[in-house]
């Protein structure tokens, strides 16, 4: 059984194609998607990093990370996933149906973008004052509000 999206995860994925194509690129990458939590402030995930990081910090080294793209691009429907930020939904896909959840959300997509992010992202949100275990911590507990 392949699940949905919440609300709140499906809106972060129209913030992250909004802020891939801003910065110019052709394809939505694991910056873009972690973008997008930020700009659509609303989810458990935005919470969370609300929580455990300094977001006014984390939004420009976040920023500073993106790839250099040229012209502001003008593609017709969604731009496609980086092969990356495709396992990372994929993967929060996966955690939600095995959590036994009705839809994916936020949380589970910043789950992932951890579990992937032993990489830069993981260390741009550990510069904005996370500490990665207490993250994922707080994440993988279920708080009993329900992403819509």
């Amino acid at each position: 059984m392949r699940l949905g999206f919440t609300e709140t995860l499906s809106a972060a994925l129209l913030h992250a194609d909004e802020q891939a194509r801003r910065h110019g690129q052709d394809f939505v990458g694991t910056e873009h998607l972690l973008l997008g939590i930020l700009t659509g402030k609303a989810g458990e995930a935005f919470k969370a990093l609300q929580a455990e990081t300094d977001i006014e910090q984390l939004l420009p080294n976040l920023t500073r990370a993106l790839p250099k793209g040229g012209e502001p691009v003008l593609v017709t429907g969604r731009l496609p996933l980086s092969p990356k930020a495709q396992r990372v939904v994929n993967a929060a896909a996966s955690a939600a149906q095995a959590a036994a959840q009705t839809a994916v959300s936020t949380r589970f997509l910043l789950l992932a973008l951890l579990e992937e992010a032993e990489s830069a992202l993981g260390q741009i949100i550990a510069d904005s004052g996370a500490d990665l275990d207490e993250l994922r911590g707080l994440l993988s507990r279920p708080n009993g509000s329900q992403e819509i």
